[in-house]
């Protein structure tokens, strides 16, 4: 959402990333947009030029948050010098808002349900992949740097713990509990990731 957005708009935003999730897009019309916020179907459009935009807006949602909301190099690099093995392991995690996290999975969920059919979720989710697994690999290799990991094969690491979120990710958000089970994946990652590691202490 941006920041110079009217509340209309982010109300707007929210509901329809809500039915885009549960209902799928093609099953969600404006007017029914409308029904649902409580505005008439022509207000819309003084928001969205049409149903598309709001999909985009879905899109770029999810990819500003999934990017701004991880630790950067100076806060993983104390995590990794003093953090507990559990805490280490929770850095590649997504941090989302507890605020947030509904309309992100909602978000993500519109993403990976269409990105084999729009060109612009596959360019989104393309981008995803490179800089979820750019920043895993520069997390183990600053990791073997600081003495906290053993030398290990950084690359294959970091594609089977990439490839074994993105399953993670794409079953919850099939299913109607995603946002019960996301808590409970988000956990289930972090222990893997800790039995995987070949940490030094």
């Amino acid at each position: 959402m941006q920041e110079n957005w009217t509340d209309t708009k982010i109300q707007i935003f929210n509901t329809a990333v809500r039915l885009f999730a549960l209902r799928g897009v093609e099953n969600v019309s404006m007017r029914d947009l409308a029904e649902e916020v409580g505005i008439k179907a022509a207000s819309i459009y003084n928001h969205f030029i049409n149903k598309e935009q709001i999909v985009e807006a879905c899109y770029d949602f999810f990819l500003k948050y999934h990017d701004s909301t991880r630790l950067n190099e100076e806060q993983y690099k104390i995590v990794l010098q003093k953090g507990t093995k559990e805490e280490v392991a929770n850095v590649p995690n997504d941090q989302f808002p507890k605020e947030l996290e509904e309309p992100l999975i909602y978000a993500m969920t519109v993403l990976f349900s269409r990105m084999y059919t729009d060109a612009k979720a596959i360019d989104k989710y393309t981008k995803l992949i490179d800089h979820s697994l750019n920043f895993l690999k520069k997390f183990f290799e600053t990791g073997i740097k600081l003495g906290r990991f053993e030398e290990f094969n950084v690359r294959g690491v970091s594609m089977l713990f990439l490839s074994a979120r993105l399953f993670v990710a794409q079953s919850t958000t099939i299913r109607p509990d995603a946002l019960r089970d996301w808590g409970l994946a988000q956990y289930e990652m972090i222990t893997e990731l800790k039995n995987i590691l070949p940490f030094k202490y």
